[in-house]
C-alpha cells in the first residue's frame, strides 16, 4: 500500500473517532455515527480494492488513465440477469431483486432530513434515482437508510423499506416507474 493511501486510511479512522466522540457528547446522534462509519467504510474499500494510481498514466495522458478507469468499472459491472417489468424477479448481486412504484416524495424528504442533498430524478429505463444511485427499500436492520448495494440495475441506495422485508430480509425492491 502506498504512503498517500495509508495516510488517507488514517485520516478516515480520525474521522470516524471524532465522530464517536461528538456521539458521546451529544453533539451528533447514533445515526449521524453509523452513517459516517458507512461512509468511511465504502471509502476504506474503494482504496484499498480499487485504487487507481494515477501515476503510471500521467506520462500517456487523461485519455489513457479514463480508459483505465472504464475498464475496470466495466470489469466490475453484473453480469447476470437485470431486473425488468417483464422478469418481475430476479437474483441480482445483492439477493432477490423486485420493483414497486409508488410516489417517492416522502421518502425523498426523509432522505433530505439526513443530509442527502443529491437530485431526485428518473432515469431513461424508468430507475427512480437519487443522486448517482437507483432508489432502494430493504430491511433497514440489515442494510440501514443510506447504504450503498450492488443490483442488476446498477448501484442503489437504501431509501425505503416494506412488507417483504420481514419474508425476506436480504431482498431489494428497486424504485421505478413501470
Amino acid at each position: 500500500m502506498k504512503k498517500s493511501t495509508r495516510e488517507i486510511i488514517k485520516l478516515l479512522i480520525c474521522i470516524e473517532c471524532l465522530a464517536v466522540f461528538y456521539c458521546c457528547a451529544g453533539i451528533f446522534d447514533i445515526s449521524m455515527v453509523n452513517r459516517i462509519d458507512r461512509r468511511t467504510d465504502a471509502m476504506t474499500v474503494a482504496l484499498v480494492e480499487n485504487t487507481l494510481d494515477p501515476a503510471p498514466m500521467v506520462s500517456k495522458g487523461v485519455e489513457a488513465y479514463e480508459e483505465e478507469q472504464r475498464r475496470i468499472e466495466e470489469e466490475n459491472r453484473w453480469k447476470g440477469p437485470y431486473l425488468s417489468k417483464g422478469r418481475g424477479v430476479v437474483y441480482g448481486p445483492s439477493g432477490k431483486e423486485t420493483y414497486y412504484n409508488l410516489n417517492m416524495s416522502g421518502v425523498v424528504n426523509i432522505m433530505r432530513s439526513m443530509g442527502y442533498t443529491d437530485e431526485y430524478w428518473v432515469r431513461e429505463d424508468g430507475c427512480k434515482m437519487l443522486g448517482d444511485y437507483i432508489m432502494v427499500a430493504a430491511n433497514f436492520n440489515l442494510r440501514p437508510r443510506g447504504t450503498i448495494v450492488e443490483t442488476s440495475l446498477g448501484k442503489g441506495i437504501v431509501c425505503d423499506t416494506g412488507g417483504f422485508a420481514k419474508k425476506n430480509p436480504y431482498q431489494l425492491d428497486l424504485a421505478v416507474t413501470w
